[in-house]
Order: structure tokens, then sequence, then C-alpha cells
């Protein structure tokens, strides 16, 4: 036999590549939550004897009931690491939400909708600041067309569907807890699973979430039924594996790539130098009240600086209530390092300002008292700058960030 035909017969037959793809697909939909979070959660709100309860869930690395990196990448864009968040997606409207405001410096319940005619994207967002809170400290939200006779309300215009509906809650602290907020439609209680919600430190949260440990399980297991029921299928399983991994690769390396440089890409951004400030209504599809300054940095030949302000006093009133600096890897995955206001070592600006640098490096230096962000995990990439719940429009230009690569000068100093 030459070496050609011996090389041939180690190659895996129709059948055997056909079951390979089979497999792939089902490692897949068992090890990313990408098609339980969009697909079954429809039915779940639909036929929840057959398919379980829908679910509170959360695209915040670590946070209870989190997603995989896949579909954060996919559904993005860019989460901020210090929202203790919970999403259900898949919602048929209307709906009511009832419950207790969370614990934390502040929070916000936003739909993003399916096919709402004329309305702005963002716009559909309540703060805690706005909620009608009932005698016992509760709130009730409904989202709809019409606007209710009591309690808050989301236009839904045409929109018969929620994408998702995001409630966001910024620096819980740790130890507390809080539920998410009862679900009604037609006057009648939704069952929810995943509903409470128990705060702990960032890496706590990323030790602890079990969600991709639990889903890899069910990828072993059905690979190891697989190999019992027919041994024969071995070469079947090991190119179905293959295949999973390079669907991953493929759905989180091009595509979400794609989806987040077109985001960004109209903004025309040159690394380390433009910095695109946000739009009045909204900016990268999120919310009016939470501005993100977006720019890509470049520090694979020497350390970039960010320069942005932590704090705004103008006439006794502060301008905004929140800051932080974070970094991403050009499919929004965040890098584990990143700053808010509370954090951030400062300096004396003026006009009211107090100052930030924050220096991203691909060999940080440890020092005491340097904002310091390792980027050598995604040495290029994208770094956001948000300012939440600004006082007006004209606080985004006077608290627009900067940022330029360090020179061999400043090196030295």
């Amino acid at each position: 036999m030459d070496s050609l035909s011996l090389a041939l017969s180690h190659l895996p037959s129709l059948k055997e590549m056909g079951v390979a793809a089979g497999l792939s697909f089902v490692n897949f939909v068992l090890h990313s939550s990408l098609f339980d979070t969009f697909f079954l959660s429809k039915l779940r709100y639909k036929l929840p004897a057959l398919f379980g309860k829908p679910k509170w869930i959360s695209n915040i690395t670590g946070t209870p009931s989190c997603v995989d990196d896949v579909t954060t990448a996919m559904v993005g864009p860019f989460p901020e690491l210090n929202d203790f968040n919970a999403i259900t997606a898949m919602v048929p409207l209307p709906v009511v939400l009832k419950g207790l405001p969370p614990t934390c410096r502040y929070w916000s319940i936003q739909a993003f909708l399916k096919d709402a005619g004329e309305l702005v994207s963002g716009d559909q967002i309540v703060c805690d600041e706005e909620f009608e809170l009932d005698s016992d400290g509760t709130y009730t939200l409904t989202i709809s067309k019409d606007k209710p006779e009591t309690g808050s309300w989301i236009n839904s215009g045409d929109a018969t569907l929620a994408k998702m509906i995001v409630i966001r809650a910024f620096c819980v602290s740790p130890g507390k807890n809080w539920r998410t907020p009862s679900l009604f439609r037609g006057g009648v209680e939704v069952a929810m699973a995943e509903t409470e919600r128990v705060a702990g430190p960032p890496a706590l949260w990323r030790a602890e979430s079990t969600g991709p440990v639990n889903r890899l399980s069910k990828v072993v297991h059905l690979n190891a039924l697989a190999l019992l029921a027919a041994p024969s299928m071995s070469r079947s399983v090991v190119f179905g594996a293959a295949g999973t991994v390079l669907m991953r690769r493929y759905l989180l390396n091009k595509v979400a790539k794609k989806m987040k440089g077109a985001l960004l890409g109209v903004r025309k951004l040159v690394p380390n130098v433009t910095v695109s400030r946000p739009a009045a209504r909204a900016s990268l599809g999120g919310s009016a009240k939470h501005a993100y300054f977006t720019m890509i940095y470049d520090a694979r030949s020497s350390p970039v600086t960010v320069q942005g302000v932590q704090k705004y006093v103008k006439s006794g009133k502060q301008m905004f209530r929140y800051a932080s600096v974070t970094c991403y890897e050009f499919t929004s995955l965040p890098l584990p390092g990143y700053f808010d206001d509370r954090s951030l070592v400062t300096f004396k600006g003026s006009g009211g300002k107090e100052m930030y640098d924050v220096v991203l490096t691909t060999r940080p230096t440890m020092e005491e008292g340097v904002n310091e962000i390792n980027v050598s995990k995604q040495p290029v990439g994208v770094v956001v700058v948000r300012l939440v719940y600004p006082e007006n429009d004209a606080v985004l230009d006077e608290c627009k960030p900067t940022i330029k690569a360090v020179t061999g000068k400043e090196k030295a100093n």
C-alpha cells in the first residue's frame, strides 16, 4: 500500500463525518449558553411546562448565572465589570415588573425591543431616581404601548417582544443580596429561575461561576455516552470535539470581532489618538444615561496613557455619578483589570475637577500610586471610559478623556 492510500485509509467516512458534524453542533449547544439564552428562552415563556422556567442570567464575568464568553461576545457590547446585572431574554410584551430596589450605588431597568417602530434605541430605560415607589418601598414598572394609570412606564411602541430586559445594579456591596423583580403577564405571575443575587468581590464571582463548568460536564457526559453506546464512533467523537472548538473560535474571532468592529469602524478611530464622544441620546447601542467614550489603544511598542475626569463638581453639584476605565478585546470581552472612581488615584485639575492618568502597559511596574492596567493579553484593543448619569450633554464635552502613547522622554521621567 502506498503512502497516499495509507493516508486515505485513515480519513473518516462520510457517515463518520456526518456524525461528527452532528456532535459538533450538539456539543456547542450544550456548552454555549447562546442557544439557551435566546431560542430556549422564547420557548420557556410560551411553554414553561415543557422547557422549564424562564431565567434571569448575566453577561458580566463571574456573576451568578453568567453566560459563556461566546454569548457575551455575540450579545455585548462591552460589559461593565462593576455591573451586578440580571437579564431575561425574548420576553413577550406587554409585561409588568414588581420588586424592591437593589442595595447599590445606582440601578436601572432597560428594555431592548424588537420592531419598536420609531422609538429611539436607548430611550427605553428607567433609572433609580426616576422610579415611582409605593408606600412599602417597592416599584412597579410596566413595559407596554399604553401608559398605565400608576407606577413607572417604558413605552414599547409597536414592539410585541423584548429581546432583553436588563436590570443593572452598579457597585453592590459585598455580602449584600437582592432579588430580581416578579414578572407578570396578563395579571398572572411568571415563575422565574435564578431570582436571587448575592454579591461578593469580583474575584469571588469569577471563582464561583459554575455555569461554564456545568455546561462542560454535559459535553463530557454526552461524548462518554456516545462512546459507550458505540465504541466504533471514537473517531466521530474526536472530530466532533474538534469541530466544537473550531465553531467557538470562529464565532469569537470572526463573527463577534466583525460585529464589534463594525460598531467601532463607523467612528474611524485612530489608535492612541482618536476619542469617540458618545452621542447625546445613547452610545454603543446602550443607554442615554450611560455615556461611553471609546478609543483604540496600541501598547505593543510603548505604554499608553488615558487621562480623564474622576469627579466634577460645578456650583456645588456633582456633574456625573460614576466613572470607570475598562479595556476590552475586539470581541468586547473585558480584560481582568479595570478602575472605577473609588479605586483611581487622582490629582487636582482645574474648575472643580479631579483628574486621573491610567497607564495601559504590557509590563506593569506594580508601583504604588500608579493606575496601571496590564494589557499583555491584548496589546491592541479597545478602552472604554464611562461617565454614568451625566447632568447634561455639555458635561460630555467638558469631561472628554484623552489618549496618547508614552514617548521616550516621558518614559525616562
